[in-house]
Parts: C-alpha cells; sequence; structure tokens
C-alpha cells in the first residue's frame, strides 16, 4: 500500500514546495489591525473590480480573522504556506447589503476587536467608506467567504441580503494567484480600525 501511495505523496511534497512569491515584509494575523488580512482584503477587492459586474458598484470586503491559520512570514512563499493560511475550502462570495446592516456590522467590529477589512474603514467606532456611492445607491456589496456569508463566526448581518452571488473560487486557490500574480508582497502596517 506505502508503494503505491508514494509516488502522489512525492508528487504532492514537490507541489507544496514550490515557491510562488516573496513576502518582503512579514504579513501576519493580528487585532484590531492585520496586514495579512487587510492585505487579502485589497486583493479580493482588486478581482471583483477587474469585473464588469462591480466595476461600478460599492464594493468592500470583510474576512476574519479565524479563518486565516498562519502568518507569512518574510521570505519566499511556498504553495503548502498559502495551505497553512488557509486550510478551509472556502469560496468567494458577493453579499448586497442595504445600509441598516451598518451598525450591525460596527458593533460586530468592537466586539471582536476588529477583523480584516478593505474598501472602507472604521473610524471612532463608525465605518466610513471613501465616497458616498454606497449612500446614494442604499446598498453596498461585501466581498467574503461562503462560511461568513451564511452567518459563520456569528456574523449574523449577512442573513436576509438583498441579493447574493456564490463563486466556485476557492479563497486558498485565489491567494496562490494572488501571490504569484504580485510576486513580491509589501504592506506595511496600517490603522484601518481604531476606536
Amino acid at each position: 500500500m506505502d508503494s503505491m501511495i508514494a509516488p502522489y505523496r512525492r508528487e504532492m511534497m514537490r507541489e507544496f514546495g514550490s515557491v510562488i512569491g516573496e513576502a518582503a515584509t512579514e504579513l501576519v494575523v493580528s487585532r484590531p489591525n492585520s496586514t495579512l488580512g487587510f492585505w487579502l482584503c485589497d486583493q479580493l477587492l482588486a478581482k471583483a473590480k477587474d469585473s464588469a459586474v462591480f466595476r461600478n458598484e460599492p464594493l468592500v470586503a470583510f474576512i476574519n480573522n479565524g479563518g486565516l491559520r498562519a502568518d507569512l512570514p518574510k521570505g519566499p512563499i511556498t504553495v503548502g504556506d498559502i495551505y497553512k493560511v488557509m486550510p478551509f475550502d472556502n469560496r468567494m462570495v458577493f453579499v448586497k447589503l442595504s445600509l441598516d446592516k451598518i451598525p450591525e456590522m460596527e458593533a460586530y467590529l468592537k466586539e471582536k476587536g476588529g477583523e480584516p477589512i478593505g474598501g472602507f474603514k472604521l473610524v471612532k467606532g463608525k465605518l466610513v467608506f471613501p465616497d458616498n456611492l454606497a449612500k446614494e445607491r442604499g446598498y453596498f456589496w461585501v466581498v467574503t467567504s461562503d462560511f461568513l456569508a451564511n452567518g459563520g463566526d456569528n456574523m449574523f448581518f449577512f442573513n436576509k441580503p438583498l441579493d447574493r452571488i456564490d463563486t466556485n473560487l476557492l479563497f486558498r486557490d485565489f491567494i496562490i494567484a494572488a501571490v504569484k500574480k504580485e510576486q513580491k508582497i509589501t504592506f506595511y502596517p496600517e490603522e484601518r480600525i481604531n476606536w
């Protein structure tokens, strides 16, 4: 049995050890401000904005630290490193929310001590959008994971959305593609969340 499995094990180890990029700065999971989480949120937004569907839509990213299971240390990044960061088969989802969900999101961020966000900031406890587009439209889209969109980690503000678009894109595969595209990741700490 071991001799039958050995070739597959060798191939898997070769793939996991494959270097796909480099972290020029350490990317960490932390609260209230997470360099790894913020970098990932920014990548999610950039990917979505490439699509004609979301190019002119109010769009933000909201994920959780619990879904990120490891930091990315400074240096080479392998496929195996990404599997450590994201061992789950979570998929990318877009959820359309009305503005009346904002207070719930603010309360959630305060209760949790911060989570990774992108496309807006929490300033003195209030979510602030970079423009008036969400206010003008009366809604905004959130790119997140299917686990969270289903109310995982008590993110009940995703319940009863105005609309929802599910994709088959695994977060893990997306992260691998993002690292390959960027090649050298440089992301410095920034304050997106404060009370």
